[in-house]
């Protein structure tokens, strides 16, 4: 499968998210208690949330572009893209509420002077306007970064249960964590089905 430059542009930027992840994400270490700074656990939250957050707009970007673009994607791919941004809704409201509970979750929006704020708002922004105006395969593309991107999501998930006290956010935490890895197996299936049928 041949990979152009746009490909390899988005899967770079997507990687940076980890890296953004490591200055103000989850470290390892002992499990925090109920009256143990949480400060690092909150910070993950809010990336976790704000992943969430931009997941939830996949059925908006996809139709957007069929609008401005006259790109379809596969019925297979539509599906899948829908199921993702309806979950990730729905995790969402969950985690809003899930944060109430002891010890309470403080779900922030990043410093605006932050590095990691800067970082995750310039790599969100060129996303966008890549899928939306440079894309040579809009389909292949949106494939590609939701499958870095849903491992990302993934893995901050087993993190932060591997720290979590709450049960209740514990157990949330591995479902969503399964269930984005789950995304991430059909997304990687779908990319492999996409390159066969545009050689």
């Amino acid at each position: 499968m041949k990979i152009n430059r746009s490909l390899t542009s988005i899967a770079g930027r997507f990687m940076l998210i980890t890296i953004v992840i490591a200055m103000i994400g989850v470290h390892p270490g002992p499990t925090l208690k109920a009256d143990t700074d949480t400060g690092g656990i909150d910070t993950a939250y809010s990336v976790l949330r704000l992943f969430l957050k931009d997941e939830q707009h996949l059925t908006t970007i996809r139709r957007v572009k069929l609008v401005i673009g006259f790109e379809r994607v596969s019925d297979s791919t539509a599906k899948l893209v829908d199921q993702i941004a309806d979950s990730s809704s729905r995790a969402l409201e969950e985690l809003d509420q899930l944060a109430a509970a002891r010890p309470a979750i403080e779900l922030e929006k990043l410093p605006d002077n932050s590095i990691g704020k800067a970082t995750l708002d310039s790599l969100r922004i060129a996303t966008a306007k890549q899928f939306l105006l440079e894309t040579d395969d809009f389909e292949k593309d949106l494939l590609l970064s939701q499958s870095q991107i849903l491992s990302v999501i993934s893995h901050l998930a087993k993190q932060l249960e591997a720290k979590e006290t709450n049960p209740t956010r514990k157990a949330w935490l591995s479902k969503l964590a399964n269930q984005f890895e789950h995304y991430y197996r059909e997304v990687h299936a779908r990319i492999t089905i996409t390159g066969k049928r545009n050689a």
